[in-house]
């Protein structure tokens, strides 16, 4: 008996639902499933409903859904492409899956960008972050991206490479630490920097997702991200989960111009300690933003 493409999307979804979380998610993989696999594009499900797929086509579906459900591998790894706003990333299990909460802190940076300005990715991934910010921006903002991992950075260039953006990735290292031979000697004038090193010309924005879980909350993972992400950028070390936030409004301090921004990315329930460990350290005017779940998500605060 012949399969249609109406026939098989709700097949795919009722599959995917015994391993995802909602029935919207599922009904956005299996569109992302169908485009991958067979190049059938949502709105072609339709308009093509109708179509007759053959059993090629099925087997070759099936092998993936195989791989989706029984190994819990995130379908964007298994593609090895995510969307994000608006751009196709390649990723592979060195880097995050970019998720939509990100895209709110990248538009909420694009809110602030100015021509001229210097803008720096801590953390960048699979560079999702700086390369759409450069596309978007354009050449006359400067986009900085770090990374600790070599791995990652490889994706990330890839992934320049194939969306032509202009970042300038720093060899790794942990946080901040790889920016300050980024600047020639004698660029910046000392009264205005307030970088440690005088040849380090600062930034406008600094911006990062860092990882921030809990490992004690290792056990509520659903499996695809346990199993399949990168822990590195999953947890930070030891047990505490402002880690990071710690030493980014600490070192940020210094490679920020006065009045910069500082914007950062958290976890549930956790912007109001981010807001105070920035204040703490002597940034002002913070402003914490709910995701598109009305969950606060996003921290900015501005250097004094």
């Amino acid at each position: 008996m012949t399969t249609t493409l109406s026939e098989l999307y709700q097949h795919l979804r009722q599959r995917l639902e015994t391993v995802v979380q909602s029935t919207v998610q599922a009904s956005c993989e299996a569109d992302l499933i169908l485009q991958g696999i067979l190049n059938i594009a949502p709105e072609e499900r339709y308009s093509e409903g109708n179509r007759s797929i053959s059993d090629a086509e099925a087997l070759q579906i099936d092998s993936f859904l195989e791989q989706r459900i029984s190994k819990r591998i995130p379908v964007q790894y298994l593609l090895h492409e995510a969307w994000f706003l608006g751009y196709r990333f390649y990723v592979n299990p060195k880097v995050l899956i970019p998720r939509p909460e990100t895209e709110l802190l990248v538009e909420q940076v694009l809110n602030r960008i100015k021509p001229g300005m210097r803008v720096l990715d801590v953390g960048t991934g699979s560079g999702a972050i700086a390369i759409t910010l450069s596309l978007k921006a354009g050449p006359s903002v400067q986009v900085v991206a770090t990374d600790i991992s070599p791995a990652a950075l490889k994706v990330a260039q890839l992934n320049q490479k194939m969306l032509g953006s202009s970042v300038s990735f720093m060899p790794a290292g942990n946080l901040l630490e790889a920016v300050s031979s980024l600047s020639p000697p004698g660029k910046n004038q000392a009264t205005k920097t307030p970088a440690k090193t005088a040849n380090l010309e600062p930034f406008d924005i600094i911006v990062s997702n860092p990882p921030y879980i809990d490992p004690l909350l290792k056990p509520s993972l659903m499996p695809e991200v346990l199993w399949h992400e990168p822990a590195q950028a999953l947890f930070p070390p030891g047990d505490d989960p402002y880690f990071f936030y710690r030493q980014l409004a600490t070192e940020g301090l210094h490679y920020l111009k006065p009045y910069g921004w500082m914007m950062l990315e958290t976890g549930a329930g956790m912007p109001p300690n981010v807001a105070q460990i920035l204040l703490a350290a002597g940034y002002t005017h913070t402003e914490i933003l709910r995701d598109y779940a009305q969950h606060d998500r996003i921290v900015l605060a501005q250097r004094s």
